[in-house]
């Protein structure tokens, strides 16, 4: 499956159907997953390896990994609602994914690849860090989007050295983000992201 095919083949699956602000819940753009998911099937972290999709949401990111050829696929999710709707698209992409009802923050599961875009922390509660050191701890390789500012992409991969990994890579991008919640005035807001991998 090449990265255009994978693409539209997410861009067809289900969305949030009671998105949680106060969780960050925004379906990643597919373009994105599709782009994130090549990438690291790309440099060999896909293909015949264990992967988990951190705050999986829909799913979106596990599906690609088990499309990709993921030997085995976890999806890991703390909203069982989001969960349900992840199980859904799994089923309807026809793949195998081990789902999870979890926290990551507290999930001690160890696999080669991690694909996570997990809170940025916008609404206060979460810091991106704090779900990123989860990753580092549980996996070979991962690959972490994060809000981009540079001084924050600058702390970030200080943080990554000091737990051991060294970013390899950062990948500038627009995250597309729909009129979701009340607050939201325009119909699309576009922020720019960072994708980290860190091994």
């Amino acid at each position: 499956m090449k990265q255009k095919e994978l693409e539209i083949m997410l861009s067809k699956l289900h969305n949030f159907e009671n998105p949680k602000v106060q969780l960050e819940q925004y379906q990643t753009p597919p373009r994105l997953v599709a782009m994130i998911a090549w990438r690291a099937f790309q440099l060999g972290d896909i293909e015949n390896k264990m992967v988990a999709d951190f705050c999986c949401g829909t799913g979106l990111f596990a599906i690609s990994a088990a499309k990709l050829g993921g030997s085995k696929v976890y999806g890991i999710e703390i909203d069982n609602e989001a969960l349900k709707i992840a199980e859904k698209n799994a089923q309807i992409s026809g793949v195998d994914i081990i789902f999870l009802c979890k926290d990551v923050r507290e999930t001690k599961i160890k696999v080669d690849t991690i694909l996570m875009n997990s809170p940025f922390g916008i609404q206060g509660a979460h810091k991106d860090q704090i779900f990123l050191l989860s990753a580092l701890k549980n996996s070979k390789t991962c690959y972490s989007i994060h809000l981009y500012q540079q001084k924050n992409i600058e702390f970030l991969i200080d943080f990554i050295r000091k737990h051991n990994k060294e970013v390899t890579e950062v990948i500038t991008a627009e995250f597309e983000i729909p009129r979701m919640y009340s607050f939201h005035k325009k119909k699309h807001h576009i922020i720019k992201i960072a994708i980290l991998r860190s091994a």
